[in-house]
């Protein structure tokens, strides 16, 4: 699951046409071409933040090959296609409605999954420990010398979305027929991208290293590849999780390494590497309303589907507020875009330079709605569900309203603000409200503001004779939440490692190669190893144009770019096998 923050940002800059003038909130700032600049001594908006870079890190001095010298040419090409097709023939779907592994028959493509990689890479499955956790849970373990060192966890997923069958027709090639196409270098297939990549870019990465004698890792390496992300990860990433920690304990990894952030973007002659620090928080609430029934010929004046779209209304036209957090990720990141190219988007720039981050998060909302909701909380409504018959008054109507909430927000002040925007309509109709009983995020928010839940409904008004009575009542509920992430650290040995390897792997690509922090609007498997590591960073290495059509129709994975992929993997296990972390985490 792949979802773009500050690259659809970079993107957007790419394609717009830019003003020579800034205009923020009634101030204009006239641009000048010498400040701000690439200059470590520049001061943005008093943040203490200045992006500076991490020096790149080369493995050589382990005396192994070279990533380019193992990932050049047509032979490893032609070797990491066939690896990948393998893998993306397998029909290892996750449905939302899985059942019991030994019930449910569709579990069954995910046992091809272990058989396909023992094939692959001869070397993990002879030197590497294999274990499986509940079912389907992959770890590899390549023990390093020095039990000392704390290990590093790079993470993936089997498990794919499942494609529309109403779709199939629409497909350049059969979705798991894993095609590739020599004339556009796209190997075509659900999971081609999301998330399978990252499986044969690691293996191939660790089957290269196991293949050379001079290979001993003094720190130990460890694979884990869940098999229900696109599900949550309850089953898989979370029962590896507590699998890890017994072994190694809270806070026991060195760093983890798993898909996500928005890649690598060129904005002329810089190359920015993006990864995300933090994932957003995740809310589902549920209304569930019930009113009296009846026959179609003699009907209320509103029937409850009337009443649940007035609700629908009133959320939708009160939208939440963009926010830039002064030093989070986020103004992190728009600093080094400020800084490596400040003539990009100048109105952005300025807002930065001078600290007016209001500008700059009504810049963000403006240009695309990723970046939009990088800095917002978002509330879609994805489910409802009302009527039984043409002819009938449905007397229940159910809602759902999914919410990825920026940390501006919280849980229990979602749950507030929906109160304070359905009072209105349920004061119109009478109608009785019971709003997340029992709900501790809501009871903490409540008590911290010094109010009740009475106080926040409010009375309901005088009914008079002549009105219709609906008997009815709405009942709020939150089913499914996730807090937000802790944010991973940008700076110390651990970012610079990572940063640096990044910087050294793609240093041809561009003049310069800027690593630069944001935010997940999404979540990945991290969420159950937040107790692994305080080091946890979500960056899938390749571009925009590599990752095409995720999650849809025609998803396809540019392989030249999946060679570089696996690249950097081989680089990053080299670096954090030899760095001097100092117990950094």
């Amino acid at each position: 699951m792949r979802y773009f923050t500050l690259g659809r940002l970079v993107t957007k800059i790419v394609l717009s046409t830019l003003s020579p003038i800034a205009i923020a909130h009634g101030t204009q700032y006239p641009l000048q071409p010498d400040a701000p600049s690439d200059s470590e001594n520049a001061v943005y908006g008093g943040t203490g933040f200045r992006c500076n870079l991490a020096r790149p890190i080369n493995p050589s001095e382990d005396g192994l090959l070279s990533s380019e010298d193992v990932f050049s040419g047509s032979d490893a090409l032609d070797t990491i296609i066939e690896r990948h097709q393998s893998l993306v023939r397998i029909e290892s779907i996750c449905y939302d409605d899985l059942g019991d592994f030994g019930d449910d028959d569709r579990w069954e493509p995910f046992r091809s999954v272990p058989v396909a990689l023992e094939e692959a890479y001869p070397n993990v499955y002879k030197y590497a420990k294999n274990e499986t956790i509940n079912e389907f849970g992959l770890v590899y373990t390549i023990q390093g010398s020095d039990q000392n060192l704390a290990p590093i966890l790079l993470t993936a997923h089997q498990d794919v979305v499942p494609v529309d069958e109403h779709t199939e027709g629409q497909w350049d090639y059969p979705p798991f027929g894993a095609n590739y196409s020599e004339n556009d270098g796209y190997l075509w297939g659900r999971g081609a991208s999301d998330d399978k990549s990252a499986v044969t870019a690691l293996m191939s990465a660790m089957e290269a290293l196991l293949s050379q004698d001079e290979y001993e890792p003094r720190r130990t390496v460890i694979f884990a590849f869940g098999f229900d992300e696109e599900c949550s990860g309850y089953r898989g990433a979370s029962e590896i999780a507590k699998h890890l920690e017994e072994q190694y304990g809270k806070d026991g990894i060195a760093v983890i390494l798993d898909e996500g952030g928005a890649g690598l973007q060129n904005l002329g002659d810089t190359l920015y590497a993006l990864p995300a620090v933090y994932e957003k928080g995740y809310l589902d609430v549920w209304f569930d309303l019930q009113v009296t029934g009846g026959h179609s010929s003699a009907p209320m004046p509103h029937t409850s589907i009337g009443i649940m779209s007035e609700i629908v209304v009133a959320l939708e036209s009160n939208p939440f507020e963009p926010k830039i957090i002064r030093d989070s990720p986020v103004h992190e990141g728009l600093v080094c875009l400020a800084r490596y190219s400040p003539h990009a988007l100048p109105e952005l720039t300025e807002s930065i330079y001078h600290g007016d981050l209001r500008a700059a998060a009504r810049i963000l909302a403006q240009a695309s709605r990723q970046s939009q909701y990088m800095i917002q909380t978002s509330q879609a409504v994805t489910w409802t569900t009302g009527g039984t018959k043409i002819n009938s008054l449905p007397e229940y109507v159910t809602l759902g309203v999914n919410h990825r909430y920026a940390p501006q927000d919280s849980i229990g002040s979602i749950q507030d603000r929906i109160v304070h925007l359905v009072r209105n309509v349920i004061r119109k109709y009478d109608i009785e409200l019971e709003a997340f009983e029992d709900d501790e995020d809501y009871q903490n928010y409540l008590a911290n503001k010094g109010t009740s839940l009475q106080e926040e409904a409010g009375e309901l008004k005088p009914r008079h004779l002549w009105e219709p009575l609906y008997n009815g009542s709405l009942k709020l509920e939150a089913r499914k939440r996730s807090y937000i992430t802790p944010q991973s650290p940008t700076r110390g040995a651990v970012w610079d490692t990572f940063a640096g390897t990044v910087r050294y792997t793609y240093a041809n690509e561009a003049s310069h190669v800027v690593v630069a922090p944001g935010a997940m609007t999404g979540n990945t498997d991290t969420r159950h190893y937040l107790n692994l590591s305080p080091n946890i960073y979500r960056w899938s290495p390749g571009s925009l144009k590599s990752f095409g059509n995720v999650h849809t129709v025609n998803e396809k994975l540019l392989m030249s770019e999946h060679v570089d992929m696996a690249r950097f993997y081989y680089d990053f296990i080299r670096n954090f096998d030899k760095a001097d972390l100092d117990d950094d985490w």
